[in-house]
């Protein structure tokens, strides 16, 4: 089976700040976007050098809003969207560390609605330009884990805030913000039927421009374990993960948001897990259909996550 060159690193969402009775969501800086799920099965493969075309739609659907402590908010609020990406990937056959370079640049776009029976809505930006993506990867094919087909590869990515922001809003496709990520992924064939893919990403970001307030480092993973049940399609269970791992700061200070406000953990973390279904095109494309809910979440909503990738090899 013939597999593509997936070059993914960033997630659908949007920056956003809510303000609940009791819980003061506001005065702490959201995570930018990442990628919770938007790349599975085969993420460490690559196809032949060359140019290919990958689109990702995901949608949320809020089911809850959980605070710092891991607890349901007394809230109605509900935030949903529907983001679209869209990336060109060009892997090289230029050669370093024995493996190939390649690039990759990607334009989020999302729409975000927001609704509370309980009483106001946050307002949403209604110009749906995201952040773009710039990556440079070595990527390592037809290697062998024990006596395994194994392909991984390495990337390093930074967001540039050329987003859509307004501070009129309180919900923007942009984290207008810079941030650097850096991940390896790895595909393991251990089988004709049975495969494992994952994703291992760390995350840095910057202060939000124009202020003080500076979101936290974090960890987003992706695993996958598939079947084929077809020479062509094959059945996956997925999961990603999310973990802030220090607390927000601001002015350079952790403590501020625990002195001035009262939250003593503004570190966010969700886990989603589902199944999914993925179908190889002939020529090396793919079709990607997977369904995520989200558990043990903090400091962010926690919902329903329906995503379709779609990859076309571009030329012969």
């Amino acid at each position: 089976m013939k597999a593509l060159n997936i070059f993914t690193s960033i997630g659908f969402l949007f920056t956003f700040m809510l303000v609940i009775p009791g819980h003061i969501f506001a005065q702490d800086p959201t995570l930018p976007p990442t990628n919770l799920g938007l790349a599975n099965i085969f993420d460490g493969i690559a196809g032949k050098p060359g140019f290919l075309y990958q689109s990702y739609v995901q949608v949320f659907q809020t089911r809850a809003i959980y605070d710092q402590h891991g607890n349901k908010a007394a809230t109605s609020l509900k935030v949903n969207s529907v983001a679209t990406l869209h990336q060109l990937i060009y892997l090289s056959k230029v050669r370093v560390l024995s493996g190939n370079i390649g690039f990759t640049v990607i334009l989020p776009v999302a729409q975000v609605s927001a609704s509370n029976t309980g009483g106001a809505a946050p307002s949403a930006n209604p110009r749906a330009w995201g952040d773009p993506i710039l990556g440079t990867a070595v990527q390592w094919s037809d290697k062998r884990l024990f006596g395994k087909p194994f392909s991984h590869r390495t990337e390093l990515d930074v967001s540039l805030p050329l987003g859509a922001y307004n501070t009129a809003y309180a919900i923007n496709p942009s984290a207008h913000l810079f941030s650097f990520g850096l991940y390896h992924t790895f595909t393991l064939m251990l089988n004709q039927q049975f495969s494992i893919s994952a994703r291992n990403q760390v995350n840095y970001n910057t202060h939000i421009i124009g202020t003080k307030a500076q979101p936290g480092s974090f960890y987003n993973g992706n695993l996958s374990v598939d079947y084929a049940i077809l020479p062509s399609l094959r059945i996956e269970v997925a999961t990603y993960l999310l973990a802030q791992f220090n607390q927000d700061r601001f002015d350079g200070h952790s403590d501020y948001y625990a002195t001035q406000y009262g939250i003593t953990n503004t570190r966010e973390r969700v886990l989603g897990y589902g199944p999914g279904l993925a179908y190889f095109l002939p020529r090396g494309g793919l079709i990607e259909a997977k369904g995520f809910l989200e558990t043990a979440v903090r400091n962010r909503p926690a919902g329903w996550r329906p995503t379709l990738r779609v990859a076309i090899p571009l030329g012969k």
